[in-house]
């Protein structure tokens, strides 16, 4: 009898170890992690559907890098995604709506320096057109004085030089006039270009106070905290765009894959976050994949 006991518990022994000895070798990759929509906030602006869609995106840099599919959705599955709104996409509104002051600043700075642009460079022209209408006054009036002294000296001029006299007095005293006009007019266009200026200086001033702001409130990395990966669930707290959202979401599905942070500021798996997302779309670095790799003993 002891030693059909022995036998049995032997044998339980042996299927205990044995089932530890294939667990240990299980990695996350073996299995695909089903999961649901849990908590949904509305606040967000983004419906069931297309919230479900960015968390599947989400899904595709892992999925492609190891060739099968680890995640998958499933309305019954118990391991929920959250999307819970508190202060942090609060915050995030907030800055949405700094980023649209200091875009309608920029814009403004930006037309101004167009139109100065514009305006400087016809000012620039009507200038110069104007030097060269001076330069000719002064050498037709250089001439002019010089044969007035010429025929004064002998005696006067025949009638023929007399009437070649006349025509240029007359031709010197048309481009006086016209040069005279040239000069109101550049003086007018001096004063807009003086008020153009100003207008751009203060549109810098306010764009450059905006900028000021705007980075002393959003300008320094966070630690990633839009969303977290608790073993049971996966809860969204924050994110601005729809790419954000699928950043986000790609992060904490390598948290659920078992990956740890890395260095590399480029990688999803780095723990901290620009206050602007720079990123298009979810790429992995060679650091994500290396500890892609790490994680499911590739």
């Amino acid at each position: 009898m002891n030693k059909i006991i022995n036998s049995i518990i032997t044998i339980i022994l042996l299927v205990v170890l044995g089932y530890s000895a294939y667990e240990y070798t299980r990695t996350p990759c073996d299995t695909v992690l089903e999961y649901s929509i849990g908590r949904f906030d509305t606040n967000f602006g983004v419906s069931q559907i297309q919230f479900k869609n960015y968390v599947a995106q989400s899904e595709l840099a892992w999925e492609k890098e190891v060739g099968k599919e680890l995640f998958k959705y499933n309305p019954e599955a118990k391991f929920k995604i959250n999307l819970i709104y508190d202060e942090r996409q609060k915050a995030t509104i907030l800055k949405q709506r700094t980023e649209s002051g200091l875009d309608a600043a920029e814009t403004t700075l930006q037309s101004l320096d167009a139109r100065l642009a514009l305006f400087k460079s016809e000012y620039d022209r009507q200038v110069k057109a104007f030097d060269v209408m001076k330069e000719n006054l002064d050498t037709l009036s250089n001439e002019y004085e010089k044969q007035v002294e010429y025929w004064n000296s002998h005696g006067g001029a025949p009638k023929g030089e007399y009437e070649k006299l006349e025509a240029m007095r007359q031709s010197i005293n048309t481009s006086v006039s016209q040069i005279n006009n040239e000069a109101s007019s550049i003086n007018s266009m001096a004063k807009q270009l003086n008020t153009i200026v100003e207008e751009r200086n203060t549109a810098a001033k306010n764009y450059n106070k905006a900028a000021e702001s705007y980075n002393s409130a959003y300008g320094d990395r966070a630690e990633f905290n839009q969303a977290e990966y608790t073993g049971k669930e996966i809860n969204v707290y924050q994110f601005d765009s729809s790419v954000g959202l699928i950043m986000a979401m790609t992060h904490e599905f390598g948290h659920a894959l078992d990956m740890d942070h890395v260095e590399n500021s480029e990688s999803i798996m780095y723990y901290l976050r620009d206050s602007d997302n720079t990123f298009s779309s979810p790429i992995l670095t060679e650091e994500d994949k290396a500890e892609l790799r790490k994680a499911c003993r590739l």
